[in-house]
């Protein structure tokens, strides 16, 4: 009797075993389906890893009925695995209503960070976002030269790219303070990309760290 139990106990456990493996086969076998126009899995890894973290893309993704998305979402790549990557939505103006009252929820201008799951298969592209570039920088003796022509207070008008929030401000002000030897400024800005400020705002910026485009007095 009690070896009768015993191959009863083995067969069982034995069946049991074997069918939590086959689960587990098929489980990690599950099978890939890339939508029509989008990049295989490997390609989009490598695509993403010769981009490389901390730099701004636009992700156009493919939909249901294969076509592209109409608007590409840009995001600044923050982390990089095997799987899949991280990007947080970037998104200039939303992130300066936010600053201006953060218990608003700007839900068309999308926030916050994603997953993009390489298996997934819905991307058709990703290219790196060199916003930065594509406005002529000024020159920095330029733009000290114009400093130290400036007065304290002086309405002035400047653009400038911020690589916290992905992309160019464009702003209209005062200007606080400014140490041209060292190369900063302090303005207290209240329009920002035509977006008029409830209390104006201080940034602090650095040639050696800014790309400047344009900086003038505003008559």
């Amino acid at each position: 009797m009690h070896s009768q139990k015993s191959a009863y106990q083995n067969n069982f456990f034995g069946e049991e075993r074997l069918a939590r493996y086959f689960l587990k086969f098929f489980k990690t076998r599950k099978k890939i389906q890339v939508r029509p126009g989008a990049l295989q899995p490997d390609e989009l890894r490598e695509r993403i890893k010769k981009i490389g973290k901390d730099k701004k893309v636009n992700i156009v993704r493919v939909q249901y009925d294969s076509s592209a998305e109409e608007n590409p979402v840009s995001v600044k790549i923050v982390n990089i695995q095997e799987d899949y990557f991280t990007g947080v939505i970037v998104n200039v103006e939303r992130s300066i209503k936010q600053e201006m009252d953060d218990k608003l929820i700007y839900v068309k201008g999308g926030g916050g960070t994603v997953d993009f799951y390489y298996n997934d298969g819905d991307i058709m592209s990703v290219e790196e976002d060199f916003d930065e570039t594509i406005i002529q920088e000024m020159d920095e003796e330029q733009v000290l030269e114009i400093l130290d022509a400036l007065d304290l207070n002086e309405n002035v008008r400047i653009s400038y790219y911020d690589k916290g929030k992905g992309g160019v401000i464009n702003g209209m002000g005062r200007l606080v303070s400014k140490e041209v030897a060292a190369k900063t400024f302090v303005m207290e800005l209240t329009l920002i990309n035509d977006i008029e400020l409830d209390d104006p705002k201080k940034v602090t910026l650095n040639l050696d760290h800014t790309p400047v485009f344009a900086l003038e007095v505003l008559i």
